[in-house]
């Protein structure tokens, strides 16, 4: 199972350097939120909870393209017999795909937080690494979610951007309104931010519990909710000869 996470995670930085375009232009977006959290931060509370939404903004259309072709690749490769016929599961297969396609956006995730320990070089703590790694599960979860979820849309790529327009607007607050913040505890990102201007450590093991909660809770019940039915769609495209889900 190593080597074939090793593989997975080759296989889709491949895909991203033949998207080109589409790197440089995170690239480009990941260097400008760094420049920017470096200049703007007047401290180490302000800093982390900068990096924490620069990794957050560009890493959510990392792992969303990845969810929108999780099952969708099966079926343009011709390999969908081969991996339902084989010894993984279905939902064990799904989250190693999730977890590598977090680990491919690992430049985008840990810049924003070198540039921050730049600013504030006493930051590199236990507690910085920790929340790095809460960024790491937040996004391998949120692909393993958003496979399922777009799997049930024949037109998949139109749905993206409403899934991401739900995480930056709900789960982030980019635009503030009254309640965004009791409204962002719904998600995990709201707690990875409390997590990052939490000011003892009882408060950060706090909202870590929280976070580790509220992401198991959306992960088993969209899992709950669509897993079977997804199995049901992935059946009905091969025998309807469908092309991609």
């Amino acid at each position: 199972m190593s080597r074939f996470f090793i593989f997975l995670i080759r296989v889709q930085w491949i895909d991203r350097l033949a998207t080109s375009s589409f790197l440089i232009g995170i690239t480009v977006q990941t260097a400008l939120l760094t420049l920017a959290l470096y200049h703007a931060a007047e401290n180490q509370q302000t800093v982390m909870v900068f990096a924490t939404r620069a990794s957050l903004l560009t890493c959510t259309s990392i792992v969303l393209l990845s969810a929108m072709s999780n099952i969708q690749n099966e079926f343009r490769y011709g390999t969908i017999e081969r991996v339902l016929l084989g010894k993984v599961p279905f939902s064990r297969l799904l989250a190693v795909r999730s977890a590598s396609a977090a680990i491919v956006a690992s430049p985008a995730i840990v810049v924003p937080f070198i540039g921050a320990v730049a600013r504030f070089p006493d930051m590199l703590t236990p507690r910085t690494v920790l929340l790095v790694a809460m960024v790491y599960i937040f996004l391998g979860s949120l692909c393993y979610q958003a496979t399922l979820v777009l799997c049930q849309f024949r037109n998949a790529a139109s749905m993206v951007p409403w899934i991401r327009m739900v995480l930056l607007f709900l789960g982030l607050s980019v635009i503030p309104f009254e309640g965004s913040e009791a409204v962002s505890l719904l998600l995990p990102t709201g707690w990875m931010l409390r997590f990052a201007e939490a000011g003892s450590t009882e408060q950060a093991l706090l909202f870590l519990a929280a976070f580790l909660l509220v992401t198991l809770t959306w992960t088993g019940g969209i899992w709950k909710a669509f897993g079977a039915r997804s199995m049901k769609v992935v059946e009905k495209n091969m025998t309807d000869g469908a092309e991609a889900t």
